[in-house]
């Protein structure tokens, strides 16, 4: 797992494969500007946490040596410990308490040949969650646009999901929109809150970093759930077409081909690191990645967050360390089988005063 206070040599190597972004930047742009130039319900009161600035809320999901959830736990099974403390658990939901969430799926022009399968598989998603279950929906390309409010409406869902139509052109603003998720769903009243992205993984126009997106992660009480479609294949295929049909006695042309074959040879290298980066965000929030590397398995793949929600339950104390410090803190959960397994958020941090 990737933290915060990684050693010098480590910084070097992270520094150097982050030199090549940008040509991300200039590659994957290369498609979306040839294809531009060619053509309120209220929860149970029985499940809410009393917000507090000062509450941690940890989601939590718990198997056994097989793999099978369990779900049947209490408050007093669990042990939790900031920075190997022991906290005393305040509050506690079971796994039938409902979530609050946001579905952000990934319109940009790299996801057009797959769109009907996309909306297919998060129109059926919406029908796996819990009726109480509140959800919202966004789209991300080259901007992050709400297309519908928190609802419990399946119908108005789905409607909002039918709507959804592929960008003409731009960028994949993926860091924007799952920064834009979870302010959005933070301010969703009580306590259980998630983030889904459907996408292919390929940021390349985000205007938050990736370091500030852990941090804004890091401060609220959100599981992230990336969905991310492996289409490297795709990307490779658009970018060798581009260069075959491309006119390269165009001028307004020639700098957006020699950009194409740049981004080409990085490619590997380019999703390796959105995908490390994708993995780290989901182990700081207790949450779980999902490759999909064929779109027939997607709704598959969907049925297992569904599944992941389902069986997830909800802890929250108040930290014995009172300090306002501007400090990452570790957070660490057990239970008292020790034939357990606990995945949760590692990490929280607090805002200095």
């Amino acid at each position: 797992m990737v933290r915060y206070g990684m050693s010098s040599t480590g910084q070097i190597q992270e520094r150097s494969r982050l030199n090549s972004l940008p040509i991300l930047l200039a590659g994957i742009l290369v498609l979306a500007a040839a294809c531009s130039y060619e053509a309120a319900e209220q929860r149970p009161e029985s499940f809410s946490l009393k917000v507090n600035v000062d509450l941690v809320v940890l989601n939590v999901s718990v198997v056994d040596e097989k793999g099978t959830n369990v779900t049947s736990l209490r408050k007093e099974d669990f042990a939790v410990y900031e920075d190997d403390v022991q906290q005393e658990v305040s509050d506690f939901l079971p796994v039938e308490a409902p979530f609050s969430l946001v579905l952000a799926l990934d319109t940009s022009i790299s996801t057009r040949s797959s769109l009907s399968l996309i909306k297919k598989a998060a129109s059926n998603f919406t029908d796996q969650l819990r009726p109480s279950d509140r959800i919202a929906i966004s789209e991300i390309n080259s901007s992050v646009r709400g297309v519908q409010d928190f609802t419990s409406d399946r119908r108005k869902l789905k409607q909002a999901i039918d709507r959804i139509e592929t960008a003409v052109g731009g960028g994949s603003r993926i860091y924007d929109g799952v920064a834009e998720a979870a302010r959005r769903v933070q301010k969703a009243e009580g306590g259980r809150k998630a983030v889904i992205v459907l996408s292919d993984g390929m940021e390349n126009s985000s205007g938050i970093r990736f370091e500030d997106l852990r941090r804004l992660l890091a401060q609220s009480d959100v599981v992230f759930y990336p969905v991310t479609i492996l289409n490297k294949g795709s990307q490779k295929d658009l970018l060798e077409d581009f260069i075959k049909r491309a006119d390269k006695r165009k001028a307004e042309l020639a700098s957006y081909v020699e950009n194409a074959k740049v981004s080409l040879s990085v490619l590997e290298e380019v999703y390796q690191i959105q995908t490390e980066r994708l993995q780290t965000l989901t182990d700081e929030t207790g949450g779980k990645i999902f490759l999909v590397g064929d779109l027939s398995d997607l709704a598959e793949e969907y049925a297992k967050v569904a599944h992941e929600l389902r069986n997830t339950f909800s802890l929250a104390y108040y930290s014995k360390n009172t300090d306002r410090d501007g400090t990452m803190r570790k957070i660490r959960v057990e239970v008292k089988n020790p034939r357990y397994r606990v995945r949760s958020r590692t990490s929280y941090f607090v805002q200095k005063d």
